[in-house]
């Protein structure tokens, strides 16, 4: 009804101004060039509206196929509308996506029934790993009871061996005192009749006698020059010893005064028993010094 409406309007307006036109007719001049100017005028009127009258009526045909096209569009977006509704509420599935999706079950069954054999398996090789295990462990915790009742039985006997030697030591240790108290009171008595006899005898008249002869009397002389000369050779060794592993060279050693006057004086009996008495110096032998 509308694109009626809009198609009968132009025909209307033109054909009332045409009417218009016509009901309205020109005075006659006096001048006919006047007149064939206005009726030029008209023809152009009338051509000027009949071209505007084909221009709206294109126009409204365009629109009109336009509003088809709107009309159409509509019922395309209405029936994807309601597609796309249908398939968001799942209404409506797609054979594509019920395809991929069976595929992925099938391929994700195929996937848990491998992993269940391989769980299984490994199940079977854990509990037999448990079992070698277990044995293993009753095995060495029996062989460790074993060992350690016989190292309690080794304690033992060693202790028992220990408070028997204890004692022993004890008993030793004992005896010991005993005799040294009884040394003591030997020495106190001796001390005694020794002071009572230096009484009895006066002072300036008791001299000390060994078998009826004066005894003599034994000091340590340390200002000896061989005795220094020997020390000086003890400390020379001490020092040397520890910064050196190997035996220091004879030419070095017979720079000092003890190993000259050996070898000057011919001491070689002398040298031998120092050397054996002496546990600081084993770098030197008689073949060495004398050869």
């Amino acid at each position: 009804m509308a694109d009626a409406v809009v198609q009968e309007e132009p025909h209307q307006n033109g054909a009332s101004q045409i009417d218009d036109v016509a009901s309205h007719p020109t005075k006659p001049t006096t001048k006919p060039r006047q007149n064939s100017i206005d009726r030029d005028a008209q023809d152009m009127v009338i051509d000027s509206l009949r071209a505007q009258i084909q221009d709206l009526i294109s126009q409204v045909s365009q629109l009109n196929n336009k509003l088809v096209k709107s009309y159409d569009r509509v019922s395309d977006l209405e029936d994807d509308l309601h597609h796309l509704s249908a398939l968001n509420t799942g209404l409506l599935v797609e054979k594509s996506h019920v395809t991929s999706e069976l595929t992925r079950l099938m391929e994700k069954a195929t996937e848990e029934a491998a992993q269940r054999g391989q769980a299984e398996s490994a199940r079977l090789a854990i509990e037999k790993d448990l079992d070698d295990l277990s044995a293993t462990l009753f095995g060495q915790a029996n062989s460790m009871v074993a060992e350690a009742r016989f190292d309690k039985h080794l304690s033992e006997r060693k202790v028992e061996e220990a408070e028997r030697a204890l004692k022993s030591a004890e008993e030793a240790v004992q005896l010991m005192q005993s005799q040294m108290q009884a040394m003591q009171t030997e020495k106190e008595e001796a001390e005694k009749s020794m002071r009572d006899m230096e009484q009895i005898m006066g002072k300036g008249k008791w001299v000390a006698t060994r078998n009826g002869t004066p005894a003599a009397t034994l000091r340590l002389m340390s200002m000896h020059s061989p005795y220094q000369e020997y020390l000086t050779f003890i400390a020379h060794l001490r020092v040397l010893h520890p910064t050196s592993p190997n035996p220091p060279a004879m030419t070095t050693l017979l720079q000092l005064a003890f190993l000259h006057r050996l070898l000057v004086e011919d001491s070689y009996v002398y040298y031998f028993y120092f050397y054996r008495t002496s546990t600081d110096i084993f770098w030197l032998t008689g073949n060495q010094l004398f050869a």
